[in-house]
């Protein structure tokens, strides 16, 4: 499932595990010693980071489907015109072929 952490959840998981080593540490071994609370915070912001990961996900699929439409239209374009009009329609297949390839890396972020 995709996440994507915010700088602040970075910050306050990283604050959680140093707080759940040390309770741990101070602990029995045999004892989960590490306060509910701190498990609960730390569930709860991997919820909230999946949930935006996959809302991204699904806005960048969107955008990826919509930029392959305009490409292919003007690739179509391109084909049925002759002169100025087929540079122009290249130039704009091939910004959308771009374009295409920018969503698609960023796609491949939450792979």
């Amino acid at each position: 499932m995709p996440s994507s952490y915010s700088r602040g959840e970075k910050v306050r998981l990283a604050w959680l595990v140093a707080k759940a080593a040390k309770q741990s540490l101070a602990g029995d071994r045999n004892v989960d010693t590490i306060d509910d609370k701190v498990k609960r915070e730390v569930d709860r912001i991997e919820e909230r980071a999946q949930e935006r990961g996959a809302r991204e996900v699904a806005a960048l699929e969107r955008r990826l489907d919509d930029t392959r439409k305009a490409a292919a239209a003007a690739k179509t374009s391109m084909r049925t015109s002759r002169g100025r009009d087929r540079a122009a329609a290249r130039t704009e297949m091939q910004q959308h072929e771009q374009a295409a390839r920018r969503v698609e890396r960023e796609l491949r972020r939450y792979q």
